[in-house]
């Protein structure tokens, strides 16, 4: 097996992840960036099991570099934890919760990477995610006063250095230098980017679509549905009967064994000429979510009267 130039990226931006509203993030604008930082072609031929794994179950050569939905979650955590006990030692009381937030979206990175795969959320929720759906968890809101603002940013005399959010970011980032633990998500984005517009990829989503097509619906691609506004609630029968053609379309053209064959060629690429930095970004995040989880358990060990979070004065 030979690997071939993967050719020029089509690398895009990254979503920038919600938090605690828009009061708070006009003044924290890198807070969740910090807690979410803590946190190829190739000449084989591509499988011929027309099976459709679930997508919980779907793994890529860089998933193993970096922290999984859950694990990024307990860094989220984390951070708020520390956070809320910076500013009492300043004086100040966020009015945010310490309690540990739940998990919010796909449980893997590949649980809609390819659009829907998992079989079982399908025929309980369509393409929403039940339980995990964001609109069932919204963001906290809270108003913060000069005091609480300066504190945090660090902008008051009285402020640590850098503030609270500077402080918090260093309790969860003892990295060794040098060591970039982001350094695992951008490359996996840009090898979904390359592997979006390689052309067996290509050639795999337009057979997936004629077979939508053939079935009565009109989608170039399998992003197209989960975004189709007729499906919101997900519990319409139509949406339910839209999301079970998917699946069979998807295992009838092999889509997802195509695309996963073909990115993980890119990744494997990807991890051969970064070698040494993957692996420091490895034992970042392997020290980052070990300095998290120990932040959690001391709290679950504090008093109740030294926990949470309620409103300023």
């Amino acid at each position: 097996t030979t690997e071939s130039d993967p050719g020029p990226a089509a690398g895009g931006p990254a979503p920038a992840p919600a938090f605690l509203g828009d009061t708070m993030r006009r003044y924290l604008a890198a807070l969740l960036t910090a807690a979410t930082v803590l946190t190829a072609s190739c000449a084989q031929a591509l499988p011929s099991d027309t099976t459709t794994p679930d997508g919980a179950a779907l793994r890529l050569p860089l998933d193993d570099y970096q922290h999984s939905p859950t694990q990024a979650l307990t860094v989220t955590n984390a951070y708020r934890v520390l956070l809320i006990r910076c500013a009492r030692r300043h004086g100040r009381t966020l009015p945010i919760t310490s309690s540990p937030r739940p998990l919010v979206g796909p449980r893997t990175w590949m649980e809609r990477r390819y659009g829907l795969t998992d079989a079982a959320d399908a025929a309980s929720y369509g393409y929403g995610l039940g339980p995990r759906d964001p609109a069932r968890h919204p963001p906290e809101t809270p108003d913060l006063d000069p005091a609480t603002i300066a504190v945090i940013t660090g902008t008051g005399d009285k402020a640590p250095p850098g503030g609270c959010q500077e402080q918090t970011r260093k309790a969860l980032a003892m990295a060794p230098a040098g060591a970039d633990p982001s350094l695992p998500q951008h490359l996996s984005m840009l090898s979904f980017q390359r592997s979006r517009t390689d052309h067996r990829v290509q050639t795999a989503v337009k057979e997936w679509s004629a077979c939508m097509r053939a079935a009565g619906h009109s989608y170039a691609n399998p992003f197209d549905p989960i975004a189709d506004p007729a499906f919101r609630d997900g519990t319409s029968e139509k949406e339910l009967a839209t999301a079970r053609t998917d699946l069979a379309c998807k295992k009838r053209t092999n889509l997802v064994g195509v695309w996963l064959s073909v990115e993980s060629a890119y990744q494997r690429r990807m991890i051969a000429q970064n070698a040494t930095a993957l692996q420091e970004a490895k034992r970042a995040n392997q020290t980052i979510l070990r300095l998290a989880q120990a932040a959690l358990d001391a709290e679950m060990r504090a008093p109740a009267s030294t926990s949470g979070g309620s409103p300023a004065n």
